[in-house]
């Protein structure tokens, strides 16, 4: 009989294990890295559930920092550090995603 935990229990990806397998091996950005990889875990958890439901708008970055930002002096402050740097990898992916949404509009206006 199946183990009622494991039937609830979701591995990562192959390149979510591959990541986390290299990052004792990251020279510098290391934890920095290892949240990322832990942001990219949940994701793939909320996507398999399917808890953002297509009609709840999901918050935007801009609001993600502000609840972080609303949290950081209520922790000690290796956990302020650590949602500084969450902050900071929001910001990181605002600027690709701006970027990305950047390179289909030129190709779009180049048709």
């Amino acid at each position: 009989m199946e183990n009622m935990e494991s039937k609830h229990e979701i591995a990562p990806s192959r390149r979510l294990r591959a990541l986390g397998a290299a990052l004792p091996f990251a020279p510098t950005h290391q934890k920095q890295l290892a949240i990322m990889v832990k942001l990219l875990e949940i994701k793939e958890i909320c996507r398999h559930h399917d808890i953002i439901g297509a009609q709840v708008a999901a918050p935007d970055a801009a609001w993600r920092q502000k609840m972080i930002g609303a949290i950081i002096p209520h922790v000690s402050e290796s956990r302020q550090e650590s949602l500084k740097m969450m902050i900071q990898i929001l910001e990181m992916q605002e600027v690709f995603s701006n970027f990305e949404k950047f390179k289909e509009m030129s190709e779009w206006t180049q048709m």
